[in-house]
């Protein structure tokens, strides 16, 4: 993952809302104190020379770059900057996070008065949507001290010809347990890739973000699951905008985790889901888990398993120059679905900042050459977030695109 963040703008922006009024303290000096017993943020980068070795983790200070005011007045100011910290190159690649704070804010969904805006922007290579979700809930709340990481013992040079060795032993080892992997049998495949839609050429433009928040109960009447319940009505609202199939079909690309793996800090893949557009609501929202649940079943296959052991053996050298191959090649003439859809529980509504309490959070999964439009679902407590990013065609309409989310949802 940091190797490909060096080449895409794929940064996850963790927003959390918190009640606050005109006359707080200044939150600022203590979110600052907090990062400093939060492990995690003490880690950085160490590239190994030429890439022959994988990036090593390493002790880093926090500094003052790890930290930003923003000063706007109103929440949709909020959002569009939010929305250019999106853009390739606004955290330097040694810099793995970064704290920006927004704030008081009117016109703040879900607030009274005024509300402050946390915003951790922070690099995948520290983590997939859970594991960051785990890291700001240790940020924002009150916790014991962690220990720090330490740096690595071997210098670089030792550690590149240490991969340069292992690159024959390692391919071996891939090709051998690739061949096993094929000759499991394989389950199923999912839904294969379809045309493109409107919605996945993002174009030129700005970036846009918009949000609508909902009760989670709201949600239950609807689908077993949140992701289901919203999955269900994305399938009402797509086909509006040009996110339709030629042959009226909605697919969406739906990020899924799965179970955590000491050591490794990203675990998910995607999966397309037929969003049964044009079904009755109740039969749609089966439908929906149904496949969420199959695909689940799928990658747990142990010829899927494999594949993957396989793949994490690909010498270093060779992983680095994968990730560079594929940002020059060509758009493909297929993709998995009309949009992203990520959905992360962000668990009870319990964190404060200056003694006031958390209104709800967000999340703005990135836009890619082949996505104009992208949706996360992220709940803290009893309130559900549908965060809305989009570029391009996708960004022209999107006012009227959340009207029709915040409709559908009731």
């Amino acid at each position: 993952m940091y190797w490909r963040s060096l080449h895409a703008a794929n940064d996850q922006f963790l927003l959390y809302a918190f009640d606050a009024a005109e006359d707080d303290v200044d939150p600022l000096p203590e979110l600052q104190s907090r990062p400093e017993r939060v492990a995690d943020l003490h880690l950085g980068i160490d590239r190994v020379p030429g890439d022959l070795g994988f990036p090593r983790w390493t002790r880093t200070p926090i500094t003052e770059r790890n930290w930003r005011r923003h000063h706007v007045e109103h929440w949709d100011d909020c959002l569009a900057a939010v929305a250019d910290l999106m853009t390739p190159g606004s955290r330097e690649p040694e810099i793995l996070w970064r704290i920006h704070l927004f704030g008081p804010l009117t016109g703040v969904p879900e607030a009274g008065d005024r509300a402050t805006v946390v915003v951790l922007q922070i690099s995948h290579a520290l983590g997939d949507g859970r594991r960051v979700s785990d890291i700001a809930r240790r940020l924002l709340s009150d916790g014991p001290e962690e220990k720090r990481p330490e740096s690595p013992r071997l210098p670089g040079i030792i550690a590149a010809g240490l991969g340069a060795a292992s690159t024959v032993p390692r391919l071996a080892a891939a090709t051998a347990i690739g061949l096993a992997a094929w000759r499991d049998d394989d389950p199923e495949s999912g839904l294969p890739a379809v045309e493109p839609t409107a919605l996945n050429l993002p174009g030129d433009g700005p970036t846009v973000l918009r949000t609508v928040t909902v009760p989670r109960e709201r949600l239950r009447r609807l689908a077993t699951s949140v992701t289901a319940a919203v999955l269900t009505v994305l399938a009402d609202v797509l086909p509006q905008f040009g996110g339709a199939t030629a042959d009226g079909r909605v697919i969406a690309e739906v990020t899924m985790a799965r179970e955590p793996v000491d050591g490794q800090r990203n675990n998910f893949h995607t999966v397309g889901i037929d969003l049964s557009a044009g079904a009755e609501p109740g039969v749609r929202a089966e439908s929906i888990a149904r496949q969420i649940d199959a695909a689940r079943r799928r990658d747990g296959a142990p010829a899927r398993r494999r594949a993957r052991r396989a793949s994490a053996l690909a010498p270093a050298v060779l992983d680095a120059l994968a990730v560079r191959l594929a940002e020059q090649a060509p758009l493909p003439d297929r993709v998995a679905g009309t949009t992203v859809v990520s959905s992360v529980n962000r668990g009870p509504a319990d964190l404060t900042l200056s003694g006031r309490p958390v209104l709800f959070t967000a999340g703005f999964p990135a836009l890619s050459p082949v996505h104009g439009l992208t949706h996360g679902i992220h709940g803290i407590g009893d309130r559900v977030t549908v965060s809305i990013a989009a570029r391009g065609g996708a960004a022209a309409t999107i006012d009227d695109y959340a009207a029709a989310i915040a409709v559908a949802l009731g």
